[in-house]
């Protein structure tokens, strides 16, 4: 995968992400379980697709591959303070 190539992909995350972060929004403010369940499940697939791509990238050489590390550890850091909001919104703990 080229860099041309490579950079779909990853604007194809990018949207995604914010996507899911505006569902994340949405069910914390109002608490709906279809948006939770959009919100975890797009958060997961970033994460895996995003190491996945990286991963493949990295095998060919590619430049993107430290981008899309990056990427996947920044939507982590966003997915766990969203479980804790979670958590903290079903007083899971408290």
């Amino acid at each position: 995968m080229d860099s041309r190539n490579g950079l779909i992909p990853f604007g194809l995350l990018i949207v995604l992400f914010a996507f899911t972060f505006v569902y994340c929004l949405d069910s914390l403010s109002i608490p709906n379980m279809t948006y939770l369940t959009l919100a975890v499940i797009g958060y997961v697939v970033c994460i895996v697709a995003s190491l996945l791509l990286g991963l493949f990238a990295r095998q060919e050489g590619g430049a993107l591959s430290v981008y899309y590390s990056i990427y996947a550890l920044l939507v982590s850091i966003v997915f766990v303070w969203y479980l804790t909001r979670i958590g903290t919104f079903v007083k899971l703990w408290t």
